[in-house]
């Protein structure tokens, strides 16, 4: 029996990270040829090193605090709402859609502002 990977824990493990600006670990967590669709502008890429080189290049220098996340795992999937603070005091609301594969490796992050 194939026991599923902990994708509320590893969710968990990459917000943690982005709070700590963390973006290389944050790459590791992806599969060799996932998928990566962030909020346009930014272009969705695929590949660990070149979810890397966007992470670094396009979100680093707009890193915001992640507050108030909300995880609800579902077999490979978990889906993490949550808040960020933008200027002038304004609150974004944001969706991070997770898919792993059996590895407990990222194989899909899409993300939308709601």
């Amino acid at each position: 029996m194939n026991t599923l990977p902990d994708v509320k824990g590893i969710a968990k493990q990459y917000i943690n990270l982005s709070n700590a600006v963390d973006y290389n670990s944050m790459a590791d967590l992806f599969a060799e040829e996932a998928e990566w669709i962030p909020i346009s502008p930014i272009e969705p890429r695929t590949g660990r090193e070149a979810i890397r080189a966007g992470y670094l290049a396009h979100v680093k220098s707009k890193n915001r605090l992640i507050i108030n996340a909300r995880y609800y795992a579902d077999g490979l999937t978990c889906v993490v709402e949550f808040e960020v603070q933008l200027e002038a005091g304004e609150i974004a609301s944001i969706v991070d859609i997770f898919t792993f594969n059996e590895r407990g490796e990222i194989s899909r992050l899409a993300i939308y502002k709601r």
